[in-house]
């Protein structure tokens, strides 16, 4: 199986969720665990901002051991027709996650994120929660 995992769970791991750091640890080790790289982005840029390096330096480290994953063509255009579905049925999702949950839809991967209500309109999305695990 393979796990993206979203900003908030990164996050959840870098707190030390007990929850989180359980089930990734189980999931990293019998099973397969990438960065998308839109979520690095956004877990880069808020280290950025508030300028925690010992944190910042940490991730680093997390997302070299992990694997960041980069989206190409058809997560682009995964993100097109789930957007349009989208508008159609009168749901809006920030483009950030309609990009993130395209690129775990592609990829056949499920995204880990404790925002499921965020993704779920997406059609074909396997979504976790490991902080409710």
């Amino acid at each position: 199986m393979i796990f993206f995992l979203d900003t908030n769970v990164i996050i959840d791991l870098l707190n030390g969720n007990s929850n989180v750091l359980a089930a990734f640890k189980n999931a990293y080790t019998f099973d397969t665990v990438k960065i998308p790289d839109l979520v690095y982005y956004e877990v880069l840029r808020g280290f950025e901002y508030s300028d925690p390096k010992k944190q910042k330096a940490g991730f680093e480290i997390f997302a070299n051991h992990c694997g960041i994953v980069y989206m190409d063509k058809s997560v682009l255009e995964e993100s097109a027709r789930q957007y349009a579905d989208l508008r159609k049925h009168g749901i809006t999702i920030d483009d950030d996650d309609i990009l993130i949950g395209s690129f775990a839809i592609t990829k056949n991967a499920t995204l880990v994120t404790n925002n499921t209500k965020h993704f779920k309109n997406l059609n074909g999305i396997q979504l976790v929660d490991w902080k409710e695990s």
